[in-house]
């Protein structure tokens, strides 16, 4: 088949953006020709702002970075503001009274539900980029704390109340309790500190940063085990009539919020750790001059070597097009999405031709317009059933099969690499 996908001149904001997986996160959002699209930035203005739109401070308002919102809840961990707090939903009052991972109090249940009940702000990668070039890069790291440590538990918390309210009970499955409560902890852990407001307090929050991202690298395998479970119990309410595929509540959504949300946060995370560490050529995760043909390179590399282990052999790879162009992008992103896309494309042509004779190659072509920048990728692989198509774009399909094999495998420490079928399905790719 050939898949195509697209990169923009307009870059989307974070809260747009897709999934993650095992810490590698992948920026898109729009299907395009029934295949993924990322947007990417073409160029970035050469001013350098003090204060990107999302971390101005507005007027009347002294400390933290998010304008009336912070300043309506002070900003520091260790203000309540509880005289500030709006009431909950009536639907979700029972939920104060039960048992929240890391709550001490009804304080803290009204308080993890009233940042469920507030928005995400909006950032870009090239205010991002504008932002983390500035010269003085304490004063740009230390309002980048105040901003996270405000804007992170808003991310969390929305996330726990919905993994919490899924229906059919399945807010109770051990994978989905599991993920639930990591976020919970997380998000007490983060209200708990101090918001910064020297260099020293910066430094033990973006350490706090770095180890909680640790702690949820983790979480996708957890949602793959979760998918399955998922799926198991939907086919079980199916069959005895108490579950509507097409009517029901639409898992897919929820899906894709939650790894819209998870990309977004370990996108801001990722940045502002990495701006305690500078790399030349790179602004944070950013780099200035990213090359999509070296990124698909070794994208190629790694896939020719899973492919090989499980099969013998793999594909020839031809890079083709206008393989020299630049741009300004996060490269693990861009590495995913080839990795991706390649390993599906070698193993349909492994498995079509056979290991014993000469296999087809698969074709990524560049094409740089004036706007946008089109890769595609092509193989003589046989193409996808049309009997699947209409799940094409569904959490968990694949035509690998023994996905519950492959987990149980994963969780029993079997470090042997999965060629496909491990869950996720394509749209996080």
């Amino acid at each position: 088949p050939c898949i195509p996908f697209f990169l923009s001149s307009s870059l989307p904001p974070l809260t747009h953006t897709m999934s993650t997986l095992g810490g590698v996160a992948l920026v898109g959002g729009t299907r395009m020709v029934g295949w993924s699209a990322a947007a990417l930035t073409r160029t970035l203005s050469e001013t350098r702002c003090n204060f990107p739109p999302w971390l101005k401070p507005r007027r009347g308002h002294t400390g933290t970075p998010r304008g009336a919102a912070a300043a309506a809840w002070g900003g520091a961990a260790n203000r309540r503001a509880s005289s500030t707090r709006a009431e909950p939903a009536a639907e979700d009052s029972g939920l104060l009274h039960e048992h929240i991972q890391g709550a001490e109090s009804v304080e803290d249940a009204h308080e993890i539900m009233f940042f469920s009940l507030r928005h995400a702000a909006t950032v870009t990668i090239k205010e991002m980029h504008a932002f983390g070039a500035q010269k003085n890069n304490k004063r740009a790291t230390l309002i980048a704390a105040q901003f996270l440590h405000e804007e992170l538990p808003i991310r969390i918390a929305r996330r726990a109340r919905e993994l919490k309210k899924l229906p059919h009970n399945l807010g109770e499955m051990p994978s989905i309790v599991e993920v639930r409560k990591l976020y919970e902890e997380s998000f007490f852990r983060l209200r708990r500190m101090p918001c910064p407001k020297t260099n020293k307090m910066e430094e033990e929050f973006t350490a706090m940063l770095d180890n909680m991202m640790t702690q949820h690298n983790s979480v996708q395998q957890i949602v793959a085990s979760g998918l399955q479970e998922l799926n198991d119990h939907l086919a079980t309410e199916t069959r005895a009539g108490l579950y509507n595929p097409t009517a029901d509540y639409d898992f897919g959504q929820f899906l894709d919020r939650f790894y819209l949300s998870r990309v977004g946060m370990r996108v801001l995370v990722g940045q502002h750790i990495m701006l305690h560490h500078p790399q030349e050529g790179f602004i944070g995760i950013i780099q200035s001059e990213c090359q999509p043909a070296a990124v698909c390179k070794h994208a190629v590399d790694d896939a020719k070597m899973i492919c090989e282990l499980s099969y013998g052999v793999a594909p020839e790879v031809r890079l083709l097009g206008a393989t020299d162009m630049k741009l300004p992008y996060i490269p693990e992103h861009l590495h995913y999405i080839f990795f991706e896309l390649i390993k599906n494309s070698m193993r349909a042509v492994v498995e079509r031709h056979g290991p014993d004779v000469a296999l087809p190659p698969v074709e990524v072509v560049f094409a740089e317009g004036i706007e946008d920048i089109a890769i595609k990728i092509s193989d003589k692989g046989g193409g996808i059933p049309r009997s699947g198509m209409d799940r094409l774009w569904s959490y968990s399909f694949t035509t690998a099969g023994g996905t519950a094999e492959k987990i149980e495998r994963s969780k029993s420490g079997d470090k042997r690499p999965v060629m496909a079928g491990f869950a996720p399905g394509l749209p996080p790719s």
